[in-house]
Formats: C-alpha cells, structure tokens, sequence
C-alpha cells in the first residue's frame, strides 16, 4: 500500500469527506457566514450546499444573499472546502423562487385529464372530444400554477436563465470558486399523467402519427393501448432527460462547474414512472449522481442499484446520497453509522447531511430533524463519525467495480 494513501486513510481528503445541506434559513451575516464554515471545517466536512429553506429572512438572490455567497466562497476556498449552490429556493428544482411559473401557463404544470360526457365540453382547457362507448371522452389539462413544465426546453431555459446565469452576473470573476449546483426534486408529476403544450407535436415528430385520436390508450385498456402508452411514456422520459436534466447540465459544462442531486420518488418502477418516467437516463447528465434516503429504516429498494449501476457503466467515482433527515433528535452515532453503510454495499461513497442549520430558533427546528451542527452537544464529538464515513466513501470511490451478472432493469414494462 503506497504511503500516501495509507496517509489519506488515516485523514481522508475533503473531496470525500460530507458535504452537507446548509440551511440559510435566518437573516444571514457575512461574519457569522465565515464562522460556520470554519466550523464545518475543524469538525471535518468537505464542503457544503449553500441551500435557501423555510425561514429565510434575507431576500433570496438579493446583494446581500450575494455577499453572504461570496464570503462562504472565500473562506470555504482558504480552507479547501469545496462551495455549492443549490438552484431553488425551497423545492422541487425548476420553478426560480416563482419568476419561471409565474411567466403563465405555457410554463406551468399541466396533467392530463379524462372524464365521460354526454355531450362534448369546449372551454379553454379541453384538448379534445373523442367517441368512448357510447359516450363523450373529454381529454383536457389541470395546471399546478406552482411548479413548472418541466417537458418543455424554453422554459428549462427560463429557469437558467433566472438562476444560473444571475450567479454567474452577480459572482463574476468569483463565479469560479463555486463548485457547483445541486438540483433537487426535479419531477414530470406528482397527481397522474403529465402533459405539455408541446406533446402533441413532439410525439408526431417521434413516431410519424398523431396523439390526439390516441389518448383513450392512455386511460382504458382497449386494443393497442400497450404500444400508445410506451410511446407516451418513452417521449414523457426522453424530454425530461434531455430538455431538463440535459439542458442544466449542458449549461454547467460550458460554465466550468459540476453538477449534483437527485430525482424524486425513486424508490419503486411505480413511484418513479410519472414523476420521471425513470430516473435512471437522468444519471448521465451529473457529474456526481445521487439520490435520496429519509429516515432512519432498511428497505428493499430499487434506487441506490439502479443509481450505482448508472455510476460504474459511465465511470462517474463519486456516488452521493443525501441521508439522516427525519431521523429525530434523538439519532445514535451507531445508527447514522448503518444508514450510510447500508447504502455503501450498494455502491453510495459520498455522504450530503440532512442538514445544517444556520439557526435552529422557533420552528426551524421541526425542519427534518435533526440538524448535525454547533447547536449539538456532541458537535466536537461528531469528527470520529465523519472520519469513518469518509474513509469508507474514499475506499469505494478510488476501488475498482466488478460485476459478474447482468440483470436488464424492467423500468420500461411499467410503461405498458
């Protein structure tokens, strides 16, 4: 074993050490900035996720929310620490702080809805009036006004545009010392079957025919419903991969930083097929994939197999996991310890702590607990844990990956 990894093991390197969520969730000061980061530093965290949440009482994105960026930057690239933004303030990823949904309901997310009439209905959200059995099928949309389309490459455009490229305006020539952004929660759906203004053309431009006359295949089990509903669910992938996913991580590739996070509802074929379609094409587009895992529990699970999986076929080292919220205040080091290692034997290495909290005053103390940070008794205890960790994070990463079977995932049958 060669001296400087034996060195390495002893005192693991800070890009395989935690990085957890930071929660600016109070009035932030630049001093008091400075001084949290020095602390995450002496207790042994790599970095951190400057991450706006409930209780924030700094404008989000205004000049003082710059310099508190700016200050966590400077002191985070003195000490080696590596500096992150998170691109939403609060989540899902995608709406801008409310600038990109509140653009109308071209941007906003749309579902798409089937109900039996007797008589045709035309307002302004029916799609189209199709015979079904005797009666009127009436396809038309519902709108969460809230959250975005995020099917659609003009507005993932928007989104950057209102995110991205203002850190980069405001940071200038400091916009290089952030190592990145974490997305969090990007979804299609979370209330049925999505749809988009820009399905219509896009699976004609796909598969030569019309959708219109075909939606009935989406809702009833008739004949050739099978073939319509891959079709639909293939496109409902591919757009979000490459007109979401594709597009930030594009964007983040030619500004020369990386990008990190995680789907949401991963869990299950089932969970991930409206809120995805599958989360597995969406792993190309991080430099560091990850995923997600609240509280403190063992389950069978599909998502750190299929996140792994992802991580060795494209050679990506780095595989995170954003873990321990809802754990309660009263988690042991020891069960910490087997919720990261469970995820180890299934390939995760990197470990994002659910959270820090810049402050715990008044109810930011109920935000997923609990908060690993200076507010903990045993905070000048928690290095030994984290050395652990981040040992066994730098053991994975840096080992070789070796699979002797190949299992083909059945994401795609649950698309019928």
């Amino acid at each position: 074993m060669k001296e400087e990894f034996k060195n390495d093991l002893v005192n693991p390197p800070k890009k395989f050490r935690p990085i957890p969520f930071w929660s600016w969730n109070s009035k932030l000061n630049e001093d008091e900035t400075r001084w949290q980061v020095a602390e995450m530093d002496n207790t042994g965290i790599g970095g951190y996720f400057m991450h706006a949440r409930g209780g924030l009482k700094t404008t989000y994105m205004s000049q003082e929310w710059f310099d508190n960026i700016r200050a966590a930057l400077y002191e985070g690239n003195k000490r080696g620490m590596s500096s992150w933004g998170y691109d939403e303030n609060g989540w899902p990823s995608g709406f801008g702080d409310g600038l990109v949904s509140g653009m109308g309901i071209t941007n906003q997310q749309k579902y798409l809805r089937c109900e039996l009439l007797e008589q045709p209905r035309d307002d302004n959200r029916t799609i189209i009036n199709l015979p079904y059995n005797d009666k009127i099928a009436c396809f038309y949309y519902d709108v969460n006004e809230f959250y975005v389309d995020t099917l659609d490459a003009q507005v993932t455009d928007q989104f950057i545009e209102a995110v991205h490229e203002r850190y980069k305006r405001e940071l200038g020539g400091d916009f290089n010392k952030l190592a990145g952004f974490f997305t969090d929660e990007p979804q299609v759906s979370r209330d049925g079957i999505p749809w988009s203004f820009t399905m219509p053309d896009k699976y004609a431009e796909a598969y030569g025919e019309e959708l219109l006359p075909l939606l009935p295949n989406l809702f009833y089990d008739i004949a050739g419903c099978e073939k319509t509903r891959y079709r639909f669910w293939k496109l409902v992938t591919d757009l979000f991969a490459d007109n979401f996913m594709g597009r930030i991580y594009a964007w983040c590739q030619e500004n020369g930083v990386k990008l990190t996070g995680h789907m949401v509802l991963e869990e299950t074929l089932e969970s991930q097929l409206t809120s995805n379609g599958a989360c597995m094409p969406n792993y190309e587009f991080f430099d560091i994939p990850g995923m997600d895992w609240l509280g403190r529990h063992v389950q069978d699970s599909l998502t750190p197999l299929q996140l792994s999986s992802v991580c060795s076929q494209l050679g990506k080292k780095q595989v995170l996991t954003e873990s321990f919220a809802l754990c309660g205040w009263d988690v042991s080091f020891e069960e910490l310890k087997w919720i990261f290692e469970m995820q180890s034997v299934r390939g995760i290495n990197l470990l994002c702590e659910h959270l820090e909290g810049y402050t715990l005053e008044g109810i930011r103390k109920r935000d997923y607990p609990p908060s690993h940070f200076y507010q903990q008794p045993w905070w000048r205890e928690y290095e030994k844990l984290l050395n652990s960790l981040s040992r066994i994070g730098m053991l994975l990463a840096e080992g070789e990956t070796r699979f002797d079977v190949l299992v083909l995932h059945p994401q795609s049958s649950a698309w019928h």
